[in-house]
């Protein structure tokens, strides 16, 4: 009769486990609908952690990451909305805003490289085609890649301790 009990209680535990995932769906959605995307990451995740493999959960997700990145990249926060973004392309690899921002990113490093291929991937995923950033990408590699730009080197140090005598 106890196994009985052990199993009817773990049986009743996954069902609340799994009852966790919308409660926190419903609230990263209240979140995000009142401009909150933080407590919306938060809310978001908890659900993703309940039920990891939903992929609706995880759509939200790139939503709700893209949307605080953007902030962020509004904000000039570079470090966290690059963060953000790279989360979103995480839970969901085909989400093409998030892409684009990230060649955004890329293309204001001069990180000519990953400028083109995020705003590519962006422009292929959306129909559209290449962005002016991805063709100004593409034409400052050319010009390091012929030598006509020498991409930033630390200048070797001199040594002013020679003795001039």
């Amino acid at each position: 009769m106890n196994r009985h009990r052990l199993i009817l209680a773990l049986v009743s535990l996954a069902g609340v486990i799994y009852a966790c995932a919308p409660y926190h769906q419903e609230n990263a959605r209240y979140q995000l609908s009142t401009g909150n995307p933080e407590n919306a990451a938060y809310e978001i995740e908890a659900a993703l952690r309940s039920d990891p493999k939903n992929l609706q959960l995880k759509h939200e997700a790139a939503e709700i990451f893209t949307r605080r990145g953007q902030q962020e990249y509004d904000r000039g926060e570079m470090i966290a909305a690059q963060a953000d973004f790279m989360k979103a392309l995480y839970y969901e690899p085909t989400y093409a805003q998030a892409a684009d921002y990230l060649g955004l990113i890329a293309f204001s490093q001069h990180d000519w490289q990953n400028a083109i291929s995020y705003g590519k991937k962006a422009a292929g995923l959306t129909g559209q085609p290449d962005p002016t950033y991805v063709l100004q990408a593409e034409e400052e590699l050319r010009k390091v890649q012929a030598g006509g730009i020498k991409p930033y080197r630390v200048p070797r140090r001199r040594h002013y301790y020679r003795d001039t005598y």
